[in-house]
């Protein structure tokens, strides 16, 4: 079984058990007493590339990252040195998280930026899920969904929420249906999550089918510092980075050069 499929076929049996233990009407309970949320789609909009920095243990294709940093402790980092938003993985199984990990990195008193709780999403229930943990942002994956209509549903709720949603597509006909959709952040994976394998130019070609009013995100397989500028030069808002981050032997200065911090830094002086 391609390994998307088997991750889906996964969550779909871990959001029936989440029901049960804990319906929607509870997680509806806890909205009013979610922190305020903060604007994603403002902080990917602001000049130059934004750096959305991924959280998580490990990877199905990559096993598990060298880093040893506490979850909060490496959103920290991250929302000192430039990284615009977070994306925690919400997935256990697979990536080695939890809403329990998205919960403690959105409400830790020392993170200023958006958090995005990166998940396979199958249910409206866990975009709830999302909000009521004090998430900012979700992920909906056009292929894990599978259908337009359900997709169009997604956005709607979570901006009900006053959350913002990065849809993501692999192909161009995925891309057309997030247009579609309404989507007005669309992120292209580099990674294909059927097969794993990487193609940097799958960002530029979908993209050029995405129009100017969606802002656009680059994910997945950017290596170094010099990938952020050639994004940006391609005309995306944002990129959003993990394993580059994950396993460097100096995440801060990794975290400053994907941001740009450091080249804004050599042209002031």
């Amino acid at each position: 079984m391609f390994m998307l499929n088997e991750i889906v076929e996964h969550k779909r049996l871990e959001v029936e058990e989440k029901k049960r233990n804990s319906p929607l009407s509870d997680l509806q309970g806890k909205l009013r007493d979610a922190r305020p949320v903060r604007d994603f789609y403002s902080a990917l909009k602001a000049p130059g590339i934004s750096l959305i920095a991924e959280i998580k243990k490990k990877s199905p294709s990559k096993g598990e990252f060298p880093n040893r940093l506490a979850a909060a402790e490496l959103a920290r980092l991250y929302s000192q040195n430039g990284a615009r938003a977070i994306s925690v993985l919400a997935d256990e199984k697979y990536f080695g998280g939890g809403a329990h990990v998205v919960e403690r990195v959105a409400n830790d008193p020392s993170v200023h930026i958006p958090v995005m709780y990166k998940e396979f999403i199958i249910d409206p229930y866990q975009i709830y899920e999302a909000r009521s943990i004090g998430a900012d942002a979700v992920l909906l994956i056009v292929r894990s969904i599978g259908d337009t209509s359900l997709l169009t549903e997604m956005i709607a709720t979570a901006q009900d929420l006053g959350m913002d949603a990065l849809v993501e597509c692999f192909t161009a006909e995925e891309a057309a249906e997030a247009v579609i959709a309404k989507a007005r952040i669309i992120g292209i994976n580099n990674r294909d999550l059927q097969s794993f394998d990487v193609d940097l130019r799958r960002s530029e070609d979908i993209r050029s089918i995405i129009p100017d009013t969606a802002l656009t995100v680059s994910e997945s397989g950017l290596a170094t510092a010099a990938d952020a500028v050639e994004a940006e030069r391609r005309g995306f808002d944002a990129i959003l980075v993990g394993e580059a981050l994950l396993k460097s032997n100096d995440i801060t200065q990794q975290v400053r050069a994907f941001a740009g911090l450091e080249v804004s830094q050599h042209l002031k002086s």
